[in-house]
């Protein structure tokens, strides 16, 4: 059994379960796989794929957040400039 592996399984699957992505998760039956609850259906799979499931559904929420936060930066940044330019006048 890789330690390693099924606790990199269960942190991105701790993650995808707080942003909402699966509803449950946890060891799977046997040594080599893991149980995740996706759109309510319990998947046992394989650590590799695990991994790999998970990624893949994370990954698009992580962009996703990535740019709202940078286009909610660039508009408070916009608007302090506005803000300041219109006290100089």
């Amino acid at each position: 059994m890789d330690t390693n592996l099924r606790e990199e399984v269960h942190t991105l699957a701790e993650e995808a379960f707080h942003l909402h992505l699966i509803s449950g998760y946890g060891d799977g039956e046997y040594d080599n796989e893991y149980q995740i609850v996706y759109k309510g259906k319990p998947r046992h799979l394989p650590l590799e794929r695990a991994k790999a499931f998970l990624t893949d559904l994370i990954q698009p929420e992580v962009k996703s957040f990535n740019q709202f936060r940078l286009g909610w930066m660039l508009l408070l940044e916009s608007y302090r400039r506005r803000s300041k330019d219109s006290r100089a006048l």
